[in-house]
C-alpha cells in the first residue's frame, strides 16, 4: 500500500513545534555565544535559556559546534549580502569611473553597526566581533570562507578609490580598521559601565548613528591618510578620496 504525500509528513502542530524549538536555540545561542563565547557556554545554558529540553541540541543541530556554525551564518550571511548588494549598486553607479571611498566605506561598515530586524543591535555587535576570537578550528574556517568574497570585492574597490595604495598598505590600514571596528563596537556596547577619566565624565553614551558616522570619518581618513616614505623624502600629502 501506497502512503499519501500527507501521511509521510509530520502533523502541522509537531512541525510547527520543531521550526519553534529550533528558532529558539538558534536565538539563545545567539545571545549566549555573544556575551560568554562559545567555548563559555554550555550545552545546558542553552537549552535553559531556550526552555526546551536535554535533547533538543542534539535533536536539532547534532553538536554545539555544529549549533554555533548555524548561530554565525544567521547573523554573518545576511550582512555580507547587505554589504555586497550595497557595493554592486555602486559599483554600478560608478561604471568605469573612480569609486567615492566614503561610500565604499559606508557599504562595508554601516551593515555591521545596523540594528537587525529582531532589534537585538547589541548581540549582534558582540557576536560580530567574536566571530574572530573563537578558537575553534571549524568556526574559523567557516569565517574565513564567509569573508573571502568580501575580502576581494572590497579591497578591489578601495584601490579603485584610493589609486595611490599598494597592496601592503591596504592590507594593514585595514587590519588597522577592523581592529578599530571591533573595539569600537565593545566600547560603545559597555559605556555606560566603564569608568570615565574626569575630562569625560558625564559624557552619555553616542546614539548608534551617531557612533556610526563618528567611525566612518575616522575610517576614511585613516585609509586615506598619506602614504609613508623613507626617511628623508616627502611624503606625497593625504589622499583626496573621490567624492562623485
Amino acid at each position: 500500500m501506497r502512503l499519501r504525500s500527507s501521511q509521510l509528513s509530520p502533523p502541522a502542530g509537531l512541525a510547527d513545534a520543531h521550526v519553534a524549538t529550533r528558532a529558539a536555540l538558534l536565538d539563545a545561542a545567539g545571545r549566549l555565544f555573544a556575551q560568554h563565547g562559545v567555548e563559555g557556554t554550555s550545552v545546558r545554558d542553552i537549552i535553559k535559556a531556550a526552555g526546551a529540553n536535554l535533547g533538543a541540541v542534539n535533536y536539532h543541530f547534532g553538536t554545539k559546534e555544529r549549533l554555533a556554525l548555524e548561530v554565525f551564518a544567521h547573523r554573518l550571511k545576511p550582512v555580507n549580502r547587505e554589504r555586497l548588494a550595497r557595493l554592486d549598486a555602486l559599483e554600478q553607479a560608478a561604471g568605469k569611473g573612480r569609486l567615492n571611498l566614503e561610500r565604499v566605506m559606508d557599504a562595508l561598515i554601516r551593515p555591521a553597526l545596523e540594528s537587525p530586524s529582531d532589534g537585538s543591535a547589541a548581540d549582534c555587535m558582540r557576536l560580530m566581533s567574536r566571530c574572530f576570537q573563537e578558537p575553534n578550528p571549524d568556526l574559523k574556517t567557516f569565517v574565513e570562507k564567509e569573508f573571502a568574497e568580501i575580502a576581494r570585492r572590497f579591497d578591489s574597490a578601495i584601490r579603485r578609490a584610493v589609486p595611490g595604495l599598494s597592496k601592503g598598505e591596504l592590507f594593514w590600514r585595514l587590519k588597522f580598521l577592523f581592529g578599530a571596528l571591533h573595539h569600537g563596537q565593545e566600547m560603545w556596547l559597555q559605556f555606560d559601565d566603564m569608568p570615565k577619566m574626569p575630562h569625560v565624565a558625564g559624557l552619555p553614551r553616542p546614539q548608534l548613528e551617531s557612533f556610526t558616522r563618528q567611525f566612518l570619518a575616522f575610517a576614511v581618513a585613516g585609509v586615506s591618510a598619506a602614504i609613508p616614505r623613507r626617511r628623508g623624502r616627502k611624503t606625497s600629502g593625504t589622499i583626496t578620496p573621490s567624492r562623485k
